[in-house]
């Protein structure tokens, strides 16, 4: 009879590992005879056989029918013996190797009759091995596409946080820009107004600015405007809006603000820029500082535009004003 093909299951993978993967668990051992025992069995069987049934036919005269049908019968066994022992056994083996194939390895490498102990065993032995192999290989590359993807997830998503900043940030002073400004200031002219809130926008520039940077030169220009773009991040809170409109010109929106309160936050950032910009640039007497306020509640308009028009006219009309 054929020897039977069940063995052990296979452990699946480690999820947490990846890359461990089980042998299945071996089959009772069964001592089958090599393929060439076997082989020369039936030679030697079949030639002891016919052999044996010559003899008779010279010996008893007139009994070749029967010997006929005695070597009949006995090719049929021979037959039979040669299918249970090498034939059937090698096509089962190529069966389930088509199916480690076709339908993957942790449900067919179970079947393989790994405890044989003749060709077929090492056959499948071998088959199990490779199985083994490709599974862990298959789970090592798993393993190793997700965190690629993960970081490649991950790594995107700071980019596109980082360039998100990036394009609402001013370059040279780090503040927002009028792109920063449009997206924000509008929602928070409308809460404060449906709130009922004050909202307080500063404008500010430097005076003089083009003599400035004639004079000291564009570096020193720059080094002013992120000085005060530091100062007005120091002052402002976690819900201000520091913003730089261009060239020296710079905005402070601050929500639930007065006018008065504002004008404080104006009037310490002015003296704190003036005594540290002459004390940079000792030889020249144009770096002042100007500004502009506008409120909500001092200064109702139909929207945020207009409060920023507001602020902005009183910025120049204090530039064109004498300073003390």
């Amino acid at each position: 009879m054929p020897p039977s093909a069940q063995s052990g299951p296979v452990r699946k993978p480690s999820a947490s590992a990846g890359t461990a993967v089980s042998r299945s668990s071996p089959d009772p051992v069964r001592h089958d005879p090599p393929l060439q025992h076997k082989v020369g069995l039936l030679v030697t069987l079949a030639c002891v056989g016919g052999f044996g049934l010559g003899v008779l036919a010279q010996r008893f005269d007139g009994v070749f029918w029967k010997l006929s049908g005695l070597m009949v019968v006995g090719l049929g066994v021979l037959w039979w013996i040669s299918g249970c022992w090498v034939s059937s056994p090698f096509g089962k083996l190529a069966d389930q190797a088509e199916r480690i194939s076709r339908t993957g390895l942790t449900s067919a490498l179970r079947q393989l009759p790994v405890g044989r102990r003749d060709e077929i065993g090492r056959i499948a032995k071998a088959l199990h091995t490779m199985g083994i192999a490709a599974a862990r290989s298959h789970m090592e590359a798993r393993s190793l596409r997700s965190t690629l993807d993960q970081r490649v997830v991950t790594a995107t998503r700071r980019a596109t946080q980082e360039l998100s900043r990036l394009v609402m940030r001013d370059a040279l002073t780090d503040v927002g820009n009028r792109r920063f400004l449009d997206e924000n200031l509008e929602p928070l002219f409308t809460s404060a107004k449906t709130s009922g809130t004050d909202l307080a926008c500063v404008m500010m520039d430097l005076d003089h600015f083009k003599q400035v940077n004639d004079e000291l030169g564009h570096e020193a220009g720059d080094h002013l405007l992120v000085f005060l773009a530091g100062l007005i991040r120091a002052t402002s809170r976690h819900d201000d809006l520091a913003v730089r409109l261009g060239g020296d010109e710079f905005l402070l929106v601050m929500p639930g603000t007065t006018t008065q309160r504002a004008e404080e936050v104006a009037t310490m950032i002015c003296k704190l820029f003036t005594r540290q910009a002459y004390t940079m640039f000792p030889n020249t007497r144009m770096l002042d500082l100007s500004y502009g306020i506008a409120s909500l509640t001092a200064d109702p308009g139909p929207d945020a535009k207009a409060l920023l028009r507001t602020a902005d006219q009183r910025l120049y009309a204090n530039k064109r004003s004498p300073k003390p």
